[in-house]
């Protein structure tokens, strides 16, 4: 088994990928294994090998389980659980640190903020989720209810 590092909207992660017969891989990441099958790779899906070393590979993440793609260095990545917004890549932006839900947004847009920006239930408990830095918030990507997953956009801060 090869470990490999995929990005996912903007979102790092690290995977373990295990060859299978006609194209499909076994890949395994947060606890979970997905088997995917690569296509529209534009090579012979045959001619992968696990990598000597950790590549890189972007990824948008899928709305629902589809084929994935990667870059032909590496082994597909798999495909993520669907995000209802998907996760504005660059600096600025405010992702969730683990999965839970939305209960209390602290800002609106528009407003200068220099601490807490939401309150996040995760596993029976309440985590205020700061800002990184002193700044504007450009835009709220959730609503309070909403269901989030770690590394989901939460706020662009400008």
């Amino acid at each position: 088994m090869a470990k490999v590092k995929v990005i996912v909207d903007g979102v790092e992660y690290e995977v373990e990928v295990e060859e299978l017969p006609g194209g499909r891989f076994k890949v395994s990441f947060e606890d979970k294994t997905y088997e995917v099958e690569a296509k529209g790779l534009g090579i012979d899906v045959s001619a992968l090998s696990a990598p000597a070393s950790v590549p890189t590979t972007s990824v948008p993440a899928a709305p629902s389980p589809a084929p994935v793609s990667a870059a032909p260095a590496a082994p597909a990545a798999p495909a993520v659980p669907a995000t209802p917004t998907p996760a504005p890549a660059g600096e600025g932006v405010v992702t969730a640190p683990m999965p839970g839900k939305i209960l209390r947004i602290l800002v609106k847009e528009g407003e200068q903020v220099k601490t807490g920006l939401l309150i996040l239930e995760a596993m029976k408990m309440e985590n205020e989720i700061p800002a990184p830095k002193d700044g504007v918030v450009k835009k709220i990507l959730v609503k309070e209810g909403d269901t989030v997953d770690t590394g989901q956009a939460l706020i662009e801060l400008g």
